[in-house]
């Protein structure tokens, strides 16, 4: 349907190239990935096992496009093919030699993985109920079907700083996905002219933001050029050095929001100037039609059933339209064999080619059906094995992204999770159908690809810990201030009692659901409550010795430990360190504002504890008694200058024991300070004071390298002779993630491409740091076991 850029076959031959290369070894593994990943291939979990990401604009696809990636994916043995919660299809277990060939089958069906992954446009997003509902101001397919079109057609769309995601929404009214896109579109009429309410810049992973109003109305004419607009903004202006702050609302977080509109509005008036830029919207060639045989008559109780469910009217402004329905098909996870896909493509094929979309809910949708042959459909899905057709909405509406078990990022195990809360749920007794539109979105990080603080109740994935042993847990998200706004975090779960805590949660939903006049109200005036008596009945899990089926996580027959799944353990366990203090604080001081504090006194004590340890971590401290704490704060935050001098009397009266009651507003004003030094807390572990980066730490260095020099010690690493550091450290003795802490702390001042020896034990330090390092993008030139410990070498990037 979108337009296969004229550069695709040169771009298929040069990555063919480096594939080629990259065997032969005369290329590095990461000159072929800066190629590969904007090329939508990426490599899973497993090394040498590759993903091919193809782009279906809104979930759109023909069948006989479907047809061609089944018959592809059953061509390279592929595992299964996997619908994605940007409305894509990938191709899973790929060889690396049979991608390009794959890719050339799939161009002449007229689909391409190019902005599949990397630094590009991505895939845009429709609401997949537009051109189904009199709802709607107007169908915006045809406007993102051809806005992709014309997007990928250059090049600078591959060579952004971070992702550009573009997602369209029908109507003001029921706006969604919009409010959290790149660049959101919400259809409008004015005077009969057809426009979008523009949004920039929204997102729901780290530090997430819903988007900037830009246009209150932008006549259709003008879509393209906001969209280059956009993206001319974000090369100019976006964060290159920093992928962690490089998203699209980074730039308003720096500039402010006045300054950031001001700098995009030039943009965008510089483009008004070329009228090449104009968009026109050209109808695209689907059409539907009854097909060749008679439909079947299923009178019972079980297509009934599912009908209400799934099964949809379609309707126009006018009224109804045609006797045609939509119906939602679901498939576990978004994952099934190609033979699968195959049966579907066939069987839809018989109805047209305007039948099929691919949902954010990695569902299949059809559409345009005849209501007489509903029972077909049902009746055929039931025959090729989707055994969740007859499930409750609410159950197979959950959504999760991949996880940890094919994701190179993943922490956990969400489709394992969501099965055990499947089991659950349908063992629960609950009336489930009574919240057929509950969204329950999860994920196996904190990188949110299944957004999680977009749901009615989100899960992120995390590590906690009792005593030295992780296991594996998920933070939760309520939608505490609203429709369309981002999810507040309320605190974390085992992911063991994941499945009986959002039973409880939703048995209490359904109960109030008749009190109140939507689920939002309901959250403000008692599902946050209730949440955190959940919370308080669950969140506490015993040791291994005593509970280890805990320490499992949900499909995993192994120990939870991320050297196994995700970043290393100490990179993602120095945050959780910082979070448990910065939710003890968030928690009481909560109960006293609620006047339900019970001894005030000890309760303020306890904050500013918590106040004076939560950072420490940043400065490489790890305290053993409450002196050490309070020494470590006056020290490294107050005698610093980080932290203003008249917070001192705080440490001073807790230390001494001396009454608190008289300085509860000074305990919270230090406690939203430390919460925005945390914020804007630097990958360095430095923070911003004044506009000036904060940074204690002094080394002494030798001159950084020169580029004869550095190709000595590459030279030297090659040959296996002995690297001469800059810098050592011996971190002996010290335990995760304090260990890999002071690493950062002593890469923090030395130079790029400057060398550091540091000195690690066995186990779980040599384990995790070289993980966590090459994380944060440095390069770890040489691990030798010496002796009981380990000395490992690394360049600074």
């Amino acid at each position: 349907m979108y337009r296969i850029p004229s550069t695709l076959d040169s771009d298929l031959d040069y990555t063919e190239s480096l594939i080629k290369k990259f065997k032969a070894g005369e290329i590095p593994a990461g000159e072929l990935k800066s190629n590969r990943v904007p090329m939508g291939i990426y490599e899973q979990r497993k090394n040498q096992h590759y993903m091919l990401r193809v782009r279906c604009a809104g979930g759109l696809i023909t069948p006989q496009q479907l047809a061609e990636v089944a018959f592809v994916g059953h061509q390279l043995s592929t595992s299964h093919l996997h619908i994605t919660t940007r409305q894509e299809i990938q191709i899973h277990n790929v060889d690396i030699l049979d991608a390009i060939p794959a890719l050339r089958k799939l161009e002449k069906a007229g689909l391409s993985t190019a902005g599949g992954g990397g630094n590009t446009v991505r895939n845009m997003t429709v609401n997949d109920r537009s051109g189904l509902t009199g709802d709607e101001e107007f169908d915006v397919y045809p406007y993102i079907v051809e806005l992709t079109s014309r997007l990928i057609a250059e090049k600078d769309s591959f060579t952004m700083p971070r992702k550009y995601k573009v997602a369209a929404d029908y109507n003001v009214k029921d706006a969604h996905s919009s409010y959290v896109a790149d660049f959101g579109l919400q259809a409008r009429l004015v005077n009969g002219k057809r426009g979008f309410r523009v949004l920039i810049a929204g997102s729901t992973s780290t530090n997430p933001h819903t988007g900037w109003e830009v246009f209150d109305f932008l006549p259709e004419v003008d879509l393209y050029r906001a969209a280059k607009a956009l993206k001319n903004w974000f090369n100019k202006y976006g964060n290159r050095r920093n992928r962690h702050k490089a998203r699209m609302r980074y730039v308003f977080y720096k500039y402010g929001e006045e300054e950031a509109k001001k700098h995009y509005y030039e943009e965008f008036d510089a483009l008004k100037k070329d009228a090449s830029l104009d968009f026109f919207v050209p109808a695209l060639p689907l059409e539907h039609h009854k097909p060749p045989f008679d439909p079947v008559v299923d009178n019972s109780d079980a297509f009934k059933i599912w009908k209400k469910r799934y099964a949809h009217r379609q309707t126009t402004k006018e009224g109804v339209a045609e006797n045609l329905w939509y119906a939602y098909l679901p498939v576990e996870h978004g994952n099934n064999r190609t033979e699968f896909f195959a049966a579907i493509a066939e069987h839809l094929g018989k109805f047209g080619n305007d039948v099929i979309r691919f949902t954010q809910k990695e569902q299949i949708q059809v559409r345009n059906i005849n209501e007489d042959y509903l029972p077909d459909i049902y009746q055929f899905f039931k025959k090729i094995g989707d055994y969740q057709i007859d499930y409750p909405a609410v159950v197979t509406n959950m959504t999760s992204c991949t996880g940890a078990d094919t994701c190179r990022l993943g922490i956990c195990l969400p489709k394992g999770a969501i099965n055990a809360v499947t089991r659950r749920l349908m063992t629960s007794g609950l009336d489930l159908d009574a919240i057929p539109d509950f969204e329950l979105n999860m994920n196996g990080c904190t990188n949110i690809c299944a957004n999680a603080t977009w749901a009615d109740l989100g899960f992120s994935g995390r590590i906690a810990r009792t005593g030295d042993d992780p296991f594996p847990a998920y933070t939760v998200w309520l939608p505490l201030k609203g429709h369309n706004e981002i999810d507040v975090q309320q605190g974390y779960v085992p992911a063991k009692h994941l499945p009986d805590f959002v039973t409880d949660y939703l048995q209490d939903v359904i109960a109030n659901k008749s009190n109140y006049t939507d689920y939002y109200e309901y959250v403000k005036a008692k599902g946050v409550d209730t949440v955190e008596k959940l919370l308080l009945k669950y969140k506490k899990v015993k040791p291994f010795s005593e509970e280890p089926k805990a320490y499992y996580d949900w499909g995993d027959d192994e120990k939870f430990s991320l050297v196994k799944y995700g970043q290393a353990e100490c990179s993602a366990g120095l945050f959780d360190i910082i979070e448990i203090d910065q939710d003890n604080i968030a928690e009481k001081r909560k109960a006293l504002e609620s006047g339900n504090a019970g001894d005030e006194e000890k309760i303020l004590h306890a904050i500013v504890f918590s106040e004076n340890r939560m950072l420490l971590v940043t400065r490489g401290i790890d305290p053993r008694t409450d002196d050490d704490v309070y020494d470590g704060f006056i020290k490294e935050f107050i005698q610093a200058g980080i932290v203003p001098a008249k917070f001192k009397v705080l440490t001073d009266k807790a230390r001494q024991h001396q009454s608190l009651a008289a300085d509860k507003t000074l305990i919270f004003e230090l406690a939203d300070l430390l919460n925005d030094l945390y914020k804007n807390m630097g990958d360095n572990l430095q923070f911003n004071i004044e506009g000036k980066e904060n940074s204690k730490v002094k080394v002494e260095t030798k001159p950084a390298e020169t580029s004869s020099k550095k190709e000595e010690v590459a030279s030297k690493v090659a040959t296996g002779n002995e690297i001469q550091p800059d810098l050592k450290k011996d971190f002996r003795g010290v335990a995760c993630p304090m260990n890999f802490v002071k690493t950062k702390i002593a890469l923090s001042p030395m130079k790029s491409g400057q060398i550091l020896e540091i000195l690690l034990d066995d186990g779980q330090p040599i384990q995790n740091v070289p993980g966590s390092v090459k994380n944060e993008g440095h390069t770890v030139l040489a691990t030798e076991k010496v002796g009981n410990y380990w000395k490992v070498t690394i360049k600074k990037k």
